[in-house]
C-alpha cells in the first residue's frame, strides 16, 4: 500500500492484489482499510481483492505480465512482492528452544525462552500480550522490538522487569497518517469524533483504537491503556 501510494503520481497505472477482502483488514479492521483503499483508488490505484498472483511472464528476463488465479492478466514492468514475515529461526529448529507452530521463539513476559538464561527478542519472538488476555502473538513493529530488547537486557542482569506496552502501529498513505493502538479489536459501531476516526469496542470499553489523519488520538488511548485506564464507551463518545 505504502509502495502504492508513493508511485501513484509517477506510475501510469498501479495494481494492488490483495488476499484480503480490503488492505489492512487485520492491522486496522474492515473499515479503516475500506477508506485507505478508496484514498488510493481515488488517485487511480486498481485494486483486485482477494486474489493472488498466479504466475509472472515475461520476456528477455524482463517481466512483462502477471497472471491472477482468475486468470486475469496484468499488464506489468515492475512487480513488487510484499509476501508478509515469517521468522527468521530455522537455526533453532531441532534444538531445545520452543517455538510456535508458525517457527516464532516462545518467550515469557521477561523476554525468557523455556531454557535457562536464553533470551530472545524482536520479530522472531511470540510473547504474551495482556490486552490479548495473555495469548502470545507476535508484531512486528519497531517500537515492540525496542520495547523487548530493553526488558530482556533487564533481565539479563536479574533485575525484575516484565513487559510492559501497548501494540502500536502507524503508516502514511498520500500523506495521511494512518495510526493504530492496543490489542485484538471487536467492531462493534464505528465513531467518529473529528472525521475520520474509528473507535474499537471489547465489554463496553475502548481495547484498540485506529485513525486517519486525526493524530495524536491513538497516542492518547495507547498511553491510557499503557497506564490500565480504563476508558468506557460513554467517555470515548
Amino acid at each position: 500500500m505504502e509502495v502504492a501510494s508513493f508511485l501513484s503520481d509517477k506510475a501510469s497505472t498501479i495494481s494492488v492484489v490483495e488476499r484480503e477482502a480490503v488492505p489492512f483488514q487485520e492491522a486496522l479492521g474492515p473499515q479503516v482499510g475500506q477508506v485507505a483503499m478508496k484514498m488510493l483508488q481515488g488517485r487511480g490505484v486498481k485494486f483486485y481483492m482477494k486474489s493472488q498472483v498466479w504466475e509472472l511472464r515475461g520476456e528477455d528476463g524482463k517481466v512483462t505480465e502477471a497472471i491472477l488465479d482468475s486468470g486475469k492478466k496484468l499488464p506489468a514492468d515492475v512487480v513488487v512482492v510484499g509476501i508478509g514475515v515469517s521468522p527468521a529461526s530455522e537455526f533453532l529448529k531441532g534444538s531445545p528452544v520452543a517455538l510456535d507452530a508458525r517457527g516464532a521463539v516462545l518467550v515469557d513476559l521477561l523476554m525468557k525462552t523455556n531454557i535457562l538464561n536464553v533470551f530472545a527478542a524482536g520479530d522472531v519472538v511470540a510473547f504474551p500480550v495482556a490486552l490479548l488476555g495473555g495469548e502470545r502473538t507476535s508484531i512486528y513493529h519497531w517500537q515492540v522490538a525496542q520495547a523487548h530488547g530493553h526488558v530482556a537486557a533487564l533481565n539479563m542482569l536479574k533485575k525484575q522487569s516484565p513487559l510492559h506496552t501497548v501494540p502500536f502501529f502507524w503508516t502514511v498513505l498520500l500523506g495521511t497518517s494512518i495510526r493504530y493502538a492496543g490489542g485484538e479489536a471487536t467492531w462493534a459501531q464505528p465513531h467518529t469524533l473529528t472525521p475520520p476516526v474509528c473507535r474499537f469496542w471489547g465489554d463496553g470499553y475502548v481495547t484498540a483504537a485506529a485513525s486517519l489523519k486525526c493524530d495524536p488520538m491513538v497516542a492518547m488511548v495507547a498511553e491510557a491503556l499503557y497506564a490500565g485506564k480504563i476508558i468506557s464507551k460513554e467517555e470515548a463518545e
